[in-house]
Formats: structure tokens, sequence, C-alpha cells
């Protein structure tokens, strides 16, 4: 396994020989463990209770380029101070195949901690989907005033006090493109001409044929202001005449391939990392393929082992109907009890938590202002010196304010989250749209450890949800036919309600 090494010092009393003791023994722990580390991410007296650190935003962005499948830290705090940044950065990274590694604690926290992760991260997901339509809502304002909304600047236009105005160094570029286009100049010689003539794209990047394509096909040249569902013909100024531009669509129709049109449309596979073969062990990946006719695609998820060595007699599965049931069982399991027994657990996760260090000094040093404050203003009702109590009384009150103002950035930091609020987001969680893509995933995402599927006369399918120690079983009959979803999650059903989970937090398989 490819690792990177992730090490941070604060400024309060540490030092470079603080990173090298981190990195000794994170490297210590590679060599011990079979692993290698390509590289290395350092940020230097900066504190971790923020996420405002470049070398740590930096492994998050490079992460995406799959070059490493671990993070590897001296602790957990140096990778981050709270839960709540820990959830969404762990899931960042998680979605690009990266798993944080500590090389001095067992990474596998309790199953409170595991599921109250889960839990942060489908509310995120499930609240910043709220947070986008209000967003949306403010855009779709300022499209009607064929405002610019931050979507891009295409090549040929500038921004002017909010508004499109044609950009007189790069439009005859754009224009020239059409020109050359029509003329009969391959996409290549184009792309050739620009590039050797140091044209740049609207992003400052070299072209390509993609950039090409999408000038020819932007319909803004003509005129044509869009957002969303909001189209105002005459709304940004007009580059090229609606002639030039239908004989472009005409020419790219033409020349456009016809085996790019059979590609299939839906790719989103729901249970990527979580299913696995029941004979082997080995994941089941999802693939896809067409009809005898061409006409129909087809799309399974296939064991690993048996795709790529053939030792493994396990069969393709559908996608669809599998997948309908794994929905099907997690919203079945959210009753009142279990949601109940979430949001206790959750509620009582964060405020431990939310307890820190730093709020315990902070609460202190408030309650000794106070008091220092009171012995004051006794001393000046005593008859004692006033002009020099009430400079060191003003100066008490301006340490209160500063405290006052820590505290509560430490609390923004670590907002607790409360029975209520926990127990209200899965009363709405479990009423959303089952079809929805967004939802299911985070569905999936938030409640779903491990799925094994079995053939043969045992033929089920076994879901390990998180911090669950007990298995849900589902009995399949002929798991590989084309048979009713109704009839798959009608089984399964009834097969849960007559042994239901029993959530006791102990951990997930």
């Amino acid at each position: 396994m490819n690792l990177v090494f992730y090490g941070r010092y604060s400024n309060s009393g540490q030092s470079e020989q603080s990173i090298e003791g981190q990195r000794k023994v994170c490297y210590e722990f590679a060599e011990r463990n079979g692993y290698k580390i390509i590289g290395e991410y350092i940020d230097r007296a900066l504190t971790g209770t923020s996420d405002n650190r470049p070398e740590f935003l930096r492994m998050i962005a490079d992460s995406a380029k799959r070059q490493f499948s671990g993070a590897l830290v001296y602790q957990l705090d140096r990778f981050a101070r709270n839960r709540y940044d820990s959830a969404t950065y762990k899931a960042k990274l998680k979605k690009n195949g990266v798993k944080v590694l500590s090389a001095r604690e067992n990474i596998s926290d309790d199953a409170s901690g595991v599921l109250m992760e889960a839990v942060l991260e489908g509310m995120a997901e499930y609240f910043s989907r709220e947070l986008s339509q209000k967003v949306k809502r403010g855009m779709q304002l300022s499209a009607q005033k064929c405002e610019f909304t931050g979507s891009g600047v295409p090549l040929g236009y500038k921004i002017v006090d909010k508004k499109f105005v044609i950009d007189d160094d790069t439009a005859p570029i754009v224009k020239r493109i059409f020109e050359m286009y029509l003329a009969g100049s391959p996409m290549a010689d184009i792309i050739r001409y620009l590039n050797e003539n140091g044209v740049k794209t609207s992003r400052g990047n070299e072209f390509n044929k993609n950039s090409i394509r999408l000038i020819l096909t932007n319909r803004k040249y003509l005129g044509i202001y869009r957002y969303m569902d909001i189209e105002i013909p005459g709304g940004v100024p007009q580059i090229i005449d609606d002639t030039t531009f239908e004989q472009a669509q005409i020419l790219l129709d033409k020349n456009k391939k016809a085996p790019a049109r059979a590609k299939a449309v839906d790719e989103h596979y729901l249970l990527t990392t979580r299913l696995f073969c029941g004979h082997c062990q080995a994941a089941m990946t999802g693939v896809s393929g067409t009809s005898a006719t061409g006409g129909k695609i087809y799309q399974y998820y296939a064991c690993v082992t048996q795709k790529r060595k053939g030792d493994c007699k396990k069969k393709a599965v559908q996608k669809t109907p599998i997948e309908d049931l794994v929905v099907s069982s997690i919203l079945a399991a959210l009753n009142s009890d279990y949601i109940d027994t979430i949001a206790r657990k959750v509620a009582e996760l964060s405020v431990k938590e939310g307890n820190t260090d730093t709020l315990k000094r902070l609460t202190r040093l408030l309650k000794e202002n106070d008091e220092a404050t009171e012995n004051l203003v006794k001393a000046i009702e005593s008859g004692k010196a006033v002009d020099v109590l009430s400079a060191q009384i003003e100066k008490r009150q301006a340490e209160r304010a500063d405290l006052e103002a820590q505290l509560a950035h430490e609390k923004m930091l670590r907002p607790t989250l409360t029975y209520d609020e926990v127990r209200f987001f899965f009363e709405k969680f479990k009423k959303g749209d089952a079809n929805d893509i967004a939802y299911r995933t985070a569905l999936v995402d938030t409640f779903i450890d491990k799925i094994y599927v079995y053939d043969g006369d045992d033929a089920r399918i076994e879901i390990y949800c998180h911090a669950s120690e007990q298995k849900i079983n589902c009995p399949i009959s002929e798991p590989q036919k084309s048979s009713p979803m109704g009839h798959l999650v009608g089984v399964f059903l009834q097969n849960f309600l007559k042994n239901p989970i029993t959530i006791t937090f102990l951990g997930s398989r």
C-alpha cells in the first residue's frame, strides 16, 4: 500500500523536532506493516482546530489523483482536533479511495464513534442540499437580471459591474475558431494553430478537442443568457451570428461518430466499496454490457476474483434489484426505537467530545475573571483607591470580552448535537425520495458497513450495519433470475420483521 505522511505542529511550545519525532514513528510503522511512504505533507506552526492548513488541503486535493491509498499520521489529533472536520475530510478521502491511518492509535473508533461520523457525514450531505437550494434561489434572482453567477466566463467575454460584456481582445479568437471550423479545418489543425500562437482558453490552459467543442456549442455566443432553467435571449452581447452558429452545429453533428452515442447513461453503482462476494470475500464491482442486438444495456455487480482469475464461481448480480433491496432494508430499519437509540448515543458522544480541554480552560478563566472583578468592586465599596481599582476593572472587563470571543469560537468549531436535533434529522431523513440518487447514496453511506452475497443452495444476502453486532440475513430464491423487485423486497421485509436488528453499539463487522 502506498501512503503519504501528514505531520503538523502548533506554535504552542512545539518545534521542528516535533515533526521529526512524528516522522520517525510513522516511518517505523510503515516499515513494520509493509507500507511504502511516497510523499509528505507538513504544516508548521498551524493549529489543528481549523482546516485552514495549506499542506493538509493540498493532501486532500491530491488524493483525487489516486496515487496513494492511505494518509498516515502520528496520531489522530494531527489530522483534525474535532470529529466534525475529521468526518468531513475522511469522507472526501474515502471517495478517492484513501484511508486515514494512525501510527500510535487504533484507527477503528468504537461503534458509537463510527456511527457518529456516519451520521455527521449524512447530515452534512442532507443539509448541504438544503443550503444548495437556498443558494440556487439567490442565484436565480441574479440570473433574472442577466448577472454573472460565478459559473465561469466564456472566452470572448469579461465581467463589468456583474454584467457580461464583449472582450475586444479575445472575441476575435472565438470568431476565428468558427471560421476555421466551417472552412473545413480539422480540430487538430485548429488546436495546433491556437497553441502555437500562444492563445489560451478562458481558464488559461492550452486548447484541446474538448475546449474547442465547448466553444462551438456555447449558445451564449448567440446572445442567449442561460442559468439552469432560465434562458433569456439578448441577455448578453452576441458574438456569433445565427447563421454561422447553426452551420457549425450541422457540421458537428455530421462529424460526430455513431459509437459515441451508444454509451451507457447510468454509470452510478450505489454499492461500490461495500458489496462483497460471500464465497471469496473479494469486492464486487460494477460492470455493464449490451444485449445480443446491441440495443439494451445491462448492469451488474461482478466478483473481482471471478473477473480476473476465474477462481471464484460467484455469478454476477443484477444492479437494480440488489440496490433497491438494500435501500428498502435501511428504510425499514429506521423505526422509532432505532432512531431513538441512535439519537441518544450520538447526542451523548457529541456532548462528551465537545467538552474539550480548551473549553474547560476558557470556562475556568472566565470564572476566575468574574471572581477577580467582584473582589475589585468590593474593594471600591470599602473605600479603597477608586482610580487604580477602576482601571483594573476595565482591564478585567476587556479580558472577559476576549475570553468570551475565544469561547464562542471554540464552541463554533465543535457544535453540540442535541437528542432532538439528531432525532429530527432522521425523522425527516427517512421521508426522502427512495428513487433519488443523492438520497439513496446518503442512506447507504450513513448506515451500511458491508454487504455479502452468496449463491447456491444457501443463496442469501448479509447486510452489516454501522454499530450493530447482528447482521440482517435475507434469504433469496434464485437470486440471479429477473424476479420482480416487489418479491425480493417482500422476502426481505418478511424476514426482517421476524428478526429485527438489535442495536447494541458493540461494533460492526
